[in-house]
């Protein structure tokens, strides 16, 4: 065949198939455009949603770092009064902005911040992160029912090392609100869990202490033993054999 020729019949396939495409086109020409405005109609919307989603995400951290600047601030006690050199006292300077006279004024101030923050905005990071140290504000303030039902939130509306560090504050909560029996669950079931991020063996101390808070010397005796039986080399080992003498004493 010559060149002539298949250049020729190249082009009349080409031609064809171009006709082909028009005729189907104009036959589905009502599909097309369904399917163009609804794949506009996703993009817009995944666009909106990611939009949405960045404005909250902002809105919540600044909440947080608003209140993380007062649970953060530094405690520094008033001064004294100061004796004039007629024997009457002066008034005391002013504390220094930015700083709270004692812990106790510190976190009564940030408490309500990291609250606002943690309800606002309670399923992001940032609300989460705001509740988790609302709930250590409120064991600081000896409010430890309130702080276990913050963690517990945590725990629950939270994922990772948010909720590892909330278990570990609940459970720290329910000692010092003297709730051994419940602290002794919450540190045992820890110290069997292996996406804490902390050693096995520190929890076993703790949960040693929660036995000894609770007077039961027998039970704490037997986890220390684990700790040096089982964790020889770790740090914690001479830590758990001073405290067996001291149960031993």
């Amino acid at each position: 065949m010559k060149h002539s020729e298949r250049k020729h019949l190249k082009t009349n396939e080409f031609a064809n198939a171009i006709g082909h495409a028009n005729h189907w086109r104009a036959a589905h020409q009502q599909k097309i455009t369904l399917t163009l405005v609804a794949l506009v109609v996703v993009v817009a919307g995944v666009l909106g949603y990611i939009a949405w989603r960045n404005s909250v995400d902002n809105k919540a951290r600044a909440l947080l770092a608003e209140a993380m600047v007062v649970y953060e601030a530094p405690v520094q006690p008033a001064p004294a009064p100061s004796l004039e050199a007629a024997g009457n006292e002066s008034p005391a300077a002013p504390a220094s902005p930015g700083t709270y006279p004692t812990e106790r004024a510190k976190l009564e101030a940030a408490l309500p911040k990291l609250m606002t923050a943690a309800d606002e905005y309670p399923s992001t990071n940032p609300g989460q992160t705001a509740r988790y140290h609302a709930a250590a504000s409120l064991v600081g303030l000896g409010r430890f029912d309130e702080a276990i039902t913050e963690y517990d939130r945590v725990i629950d509306e939270g994922s990772g090392l948010m909720a590892q560090m909330a278990r570990l504050g609940k459970a720290e909560a329910q000692l010092r609100a003297s709730q051994y029996d419940a602290a002794i669950a919450s540190f045992s079931e820890l110290s069997n869990r292996s996406d804490v991020g902390v050693p096995k063996e520190a929890m076993l101390m703790e949960l040693a202490r929660a036995y000894r808070l609770a007077g039961k010397n027998d039970d704490a005796r037997k986890t220390l033993t684990q700790v040096v039986e089982q964790h020889a080399d770790s740090p914690f080992a001479s830590e758990a054999k001073a405290e067996l003498e001291k149960i031993k004493g």
